[in-house]
């Protein structure tokens, strides 16, 4: 037993002096603060599901609904993501390879004719066909400091981390779709009411042409209604270009060339806001159920574990080896028990000096680790930022409405008394056409503030990682 602990001990000074020398010092962050705040790895980060992927749905709009059905399944950077995803599986599983055991056979023949004066004394000047068959080769790697343990931790959070980014891309994907059709839609509304405008607006100057031919008035408002009339045609010029412009864009989105999709919807008007009740103050943890920051944190947990493997790099390295197998000069007495050989024992490594080279990966390594928290705390700040900032663009949007409403409804008021006042012959049609086009273009302004309303209420479920007005309405359910 002396002996055995005797040769334990010596064994063990072995290992430890064949270690390189660790850095005594790496640079830390620490002003690295919300990681545990908003996600920890034991709950979201195992999880990483969004509660609502098919968010768009709350516009009812079968339409939209088939051309994101056609993006997710069309769209090349989406089919990418999703090339990244099987890519970052298969190192997983590489890297899940190197804590099981290498299992080989090998079979070899070889020609070979040894020299007159060589070191083969028996087969001098003969040629000889050489034969080695090995049914068993096997290789494993001992992971005594836990460095496989730690590359197999950083493969799977990078492979978690690739399947997060993809649900990111889909969610933009599907929110670049909603913005470009509600605007494609708003556009097509404007363009309606714009044509109405001009209607109306060619009747006023009939009406300002004939007062000016009579000596009823000067000319000047000819030439207003001839103005306007011609910003209203620039107007439709613009919205045709707009119109086209959408559809291009949603056509390329769905993986469709320009004129793939033409016409995508003729509506009526804007589409409805879906009915969302938004909170006083939004909880930071809805910021975890974002891909984008789910994604960034599995970057830092990869990170972290390449730091581990990296040290663990300075330490010696076991290997066990077993060949087990025939070998022969002759082919014919292959199998003879003589021929019979095997080999089996540890191969130790002991990295005493490689030139800086550990010492290198683990600074670098340090350095990855230090630039993926600074790239969550970043992506967590950002998030912060654009939330604050749909939030109060909905809240002015919300104000801007109620104006444009109480706007309308005095020119609707007003419309009515100039058609009465023109229907009892107290006064011209003049005054009525005025008025409708003053109505005319209130409305034009309520569609465009629809739309961006729409394109708000997508932009902030976007930016909750999708879902969120559903799951406010789940936890609203009795």
């Amino acid at each position: 037993m002396k002996h055995v602990r005797f040769l334990w001990r010596w064994l063990w000074i072995v290992l430890l002096a064949g270690c390189a020398r660790l850095p005594g010092h790496l640079p830390r962050n620490a002003s690295f603060h919300p990681i545990e705040r908003v996600a920890t790895p034991g709950g979201i980060l195992r999880t990483a599901s969004w509660p609502q992927q098919h968010w768009w749905r709350a516009l009812q709009d079968p339409t939209l609904d088939a051309l994101i059905q056609q993006a997710m399944a069309q769209n090349p950077t989406i089919q990418m993501a999703a090339a990244r995803v099987l890519a970052a599986q298969g190192a997983a599983a590489v890297a899940r390879s190197r804590l099981l055991p290498h299992f080989a056979s090998t079979l070899s023949f070889t020609q070979q004719y040894f020299s007159a004066q060589g070191l083969h004394l028996a087969a001098n000047g003969t040629s000889n066909f050489y034969t080695e068959l090995d049914p068993l080769d096997m290789d494993y790697e001992v992971d005594l400091w836990g460095k496989d343990q730690d590359l197999v931790r950083a493969a799977r959070g990078i492979s978690q981390m690739t399947q997060a980014e993809a649900a990111q891309t889909r969610l933009l994907i599907s929110t670049a779709v909603v913005l470009h059709d509600s605007a494609l839609v708003g556009y097509q509304a404007l363009l309606a009411k714009e044509t109405a405008l001009q209607r109306v607006q060619e009747q006023i100057l009939t009406l300002q042409q004939g007062a000016f031919a009579s000596g009823v008035a000067n000319q000047g408002p000819v030439w207003q209604a001839r103005l306007s009339l011609a910003q209203t045609v620039r107007v439709k010029a613009a919205l045709v270009a707009a119109c086209a412009a959408e559809e291009h864009a949603v056509a390329a989105l769905v993986g469709q060339g320009p004129k793939a999709l033409t016409h995508i919807g003729v509506v009526q008007g804007p589409m409805p806001i879906p009915p969302t009740t938004l909170p006083q103050d939004l909880p930071l943890g809805l910021l975890a159920q974002r891909p984008d920051i789910v994604a960034a944190r599995w970057a830092v947990e990869a990170a972290a574990a390449r730091v581990h493997a990296a040290r663990a790099a300075f330490y010696p390295d076991l290997n066990l080896r077993l060949i087990a197998g025939w070998n022969s000069i002759h082919f014919g007495d292959l199998f003879d028990p003589g021929n019979f050989a095997h080999a089996v024992g540890p191969v130790l490594r002991l990295p005493i000096f490689t030139g800086g080279a550990l010492r290198g990966q683990l600074k670098t390594d340090n350095a990855l680790f230090l630039v993926a928290q600074d790239q969550y705390r970043s992506r967590i700040l950002g998030a912060l930022q654009q939330i604050a900032d749909l939030l109060s663009t909905w809240q002015k949007l919300q104000r801007q409405q109620v104006a444009q409403e109480q706007s309308l409804v005095a020119a609707q008021k007003r419309l009515r008394l100039a058609q009465g006042a023109r229907d009892s012959g107290i006064a011209g049609q003049l005054p009525s056409l005025m008025a409708e086009q003053q109505c005319l273009k209130i409305e034009a302004e309520g569609i465009r503030l629809q739309t961006a309303r729409v394109q708000n209420w997508a932009l902030l479920e976007s930016a909750l990682g999708g879902g969120y007005g559903s799951s406010v309405r789940k936890s609203q359910e009795p």
